[in-house]
């Protein structure tokens, strides 16, 4: 499938550009114990991940947070997530030693079959989560946890998980700890960056940033993909289809991907290609509105606001939202904004807010606040 593969990509041959954002994550796994991989939703932290650590041949555990729950997650939820991880980790690698699985099976809940580990976790207690994460560091000389979307275990009740990566930092020498997060500002609130009495306060990581790509390299990239599959469409498409996506890499890849699978780049297809991808941007803001259900119609109204100005001052903000909504108190609107930005949907540049995924604020755009709310509630 090459560049255009929606899958996150694990080879170097299919990863394009990202030099020196490579070079840096390589050179941190080797020497960092925690590497933080920031960047909003589509910028490609993931495919970097995988390729980097498959060029450093590094054995290594991989979490993926997307694939947990929706709401409150408990610490039964991410041991099921750490066990199915664990599980590939084993089936990658053809088995582990026996002196990991002694450490295993001596954990209440948790057992060991010839390829595959099994937790009960109606057995399985809180205070086990630790030891079971021990046996990371006898899994090899050395290896790398991945925590993708890391920011997710901000959900996580009656358990805090800046304690439980702190434990990883300081107890497991053989373990390089990856986190990245797509909902930047949230992520640096698990971690309490900033905050002296916070457990990971003062350690030592290092931060990776990904950004979009330029003009000039989303041309690339089209040129690139689409010449992976036999095709050249014109100049004036494809600068289209870069005016389109703004040097977002996931959204060049996913139009590639079904304009390719056509067999044609024409313009009913492109067209196609970014109302489905328009679906996909307001299911990621369902999933956070799900969090926030008597403040919807407020936060989809801010969004609007702001998409249909294209960038919006805090004052042009609160005078729209009020002239739809009536009072809205100024630090319930502070607050509903640092949320958003928090979470990846918001940017403030210059004192100026706008929309950070170009595709969502063409979405916003071309729905009514009501049939936005009604697409919000499927």
């Amino acid at each position: 499938m090459g560049l255009f593969d929606p899958r996150p990509k694990d080879r170097l041959e299919d990863f394009f550009d990202r030099e020196r954002e490579l070079k840096l994550f390589m050179g941190s796994v080797r020497s960092s114990p925690l590497t933080l991989v920031l960047g909003l939703r589509r910028y490609g932290k993931t495919s970097l991940m995988l390729t980097g650590l498959n060029e450093l041949h590094a054995k290594y555990v991989y979490l993926d947070c997307k694939a947990l729950p929706a709401g409150m997650i408990g610490v039964s939820d991410l041991t099921q997530l750490f066990v199915e991880s664990l599980n590939r980790f084993v089936r990658r690698h053809g088995g582990l030693r026996p002196k990991i699985l002694k450490l295993l099976s001596s954990i209440s809940g948790v057992s060991v079959g010839e390829v595959t580990i099994t937790v009960n976790l109606r057995r399985f207690r809180p205070q086990n989560l630790p030891e079971l994460l021990n046996t990371l560091d006898e899994l090899g000389e050395e290896v790398v946890l991945v925590i993708d979307e890391a920011q997710e275990l901000r959900r996580l009740a009656r358990y805090r998980a800046d304690h439980i990566l702190a434990h990883i930092y300081d107890n497991l020498r053989n373990v390089r700890l990856v986190l990245s997060g797509s909902q930047v500002g949230l992520l640096h609130r698990l971690l309490r960056v900033g905050d002296p009495e916070a457990p990971l306060y003062g350690r030592a990581y290092t931060t990776v940033r990904l950004g979009r790509l330029t003009p000039e390299e989303s041309m690339k990239f089209l040129e690139l993909g689409y010449g992976q599959h036999g095709l050249k469409p014109t100049k004036e498409t494809l600068e289209h289809i870069v005016n389109l996506v703004d040097g977002v890499i996931g959204w060049l890849t996913y139009i590639g991907f079904k304009t390719t699978q056509a067999g044609k780049v024409s313009k009913e297809i492109i067209n196609e290609a970014v109302r489905n991808a328009w679906r996909l941007a307001l299911q990621e803001l369902k999933h956070f509105l799900q969090l926030r259900p008597l403040a919807k119609e407020r936060y989809v109204t801010i969004l609007k606001a702001i998409a249909t100005l294209d960038e919006a001052t805090w004052t042009n903000i609160y005078n729209y939202a009020q002239a739809r909504l009536g009072k809205i108190p100024k630090p319930t609107l502070n607050n509903m904004l640092r949320n958003l930005i928090d979470a990846g949907f918001l940017e403030k540049k210059e004192g100026k807010y706008v929309i950070a995924d170009p595709i969502l604020k063409q979405a916003l755009l071309h729905t009514t606040l009501s049939s936005g709310l009604r697409v919000l509630e499927l």
